[in-house]
């Protein structure tokens, strides 16, 4: 029975400035988008769509906010971290369902948030399938492509917000089922990986 597919964007806090940083920062979900796509029939079978409170440093979350546009009146309905991760929990399944996402960012902004909010991190490493390279090692290309340009190279409908977590989950989401559909099998690239 093929695995099912919980596909993740965060956006998060960053600190860009030359000079300034905080002792100890580091990257703070501030949003997450997910959509769960059955592997056996490719329907979205749940979702998930939270702002997310940051806890440690609120004040460098700005940023990251004007971004991807949430305003101080969305933060009034976020979650807390051990929320979001609870939300996650009820809809990846370990072994069972692989964890996607554009880039490697997401894993990792996920992973150090469980660590330092001191949880467990849900997800397993070995069930995180990162797009952007399996799409890059697919093409045969020496570059990563961003998202954007993916979806566009794929003639999917990209009428969509950029750089909201809903909207980019939905977005890669789209682009997964498209290209499981056309014939791309994502367990190729993971044991490819396993085996480098």
């Amino acid at each position: 029975m093929p695995r099912d597919y919980l596909v993740v964007d965060f956006e998060f806090t960053q600190y860009t400035k030359p000079v300034g940083r905080p002792r100890g920062f580091f990257s703070e979900i501030i949003e997450i988008g997910a959509v769960k796509i059955s592997g056996e029939t490719l329907e979205l079978i749940g979702q998930i769509s939270n702002y997310v409170n940051p806890h440690f440093y609120p004040r460098q979350a700005g940023e990251g906010m004007e971004f991807s546009m949430i305003s101080e009146n969305d933060l009034q309905s976020a979650v807390e971290f051990g929320e979001m991760i609870e939300s996650i929990r009820g809809l990846y399944v370990p072994h069972m369902t692989l964890f996607a996402a554009w880039g490697d960012a997401d894993y990792k902004v996920l992973d150090e948030g469980c660590r330092r909010h001191g949880l467990e991190n849900p997800v397993l490493y070995e069930d995180y399938l990162d797009m952007a390279a399996w799409y890059k090692w697919e093409m045969g290309d020496n570059y990563t492509t961003g998202l954007r340009k993916a979806v566009e190279e794929q003639c999917l409908d990209s009428d969509m917000f950029w750089h909201t977590a809903s909207q980019d989950a939905a977005n890669t989401g789209a682009l997964l089922v498209k290209l499981i559909k056309d014939g791309w099998n994502a367990d190729d690239f993971l044991l490819y990986t396993q085996t480098r």
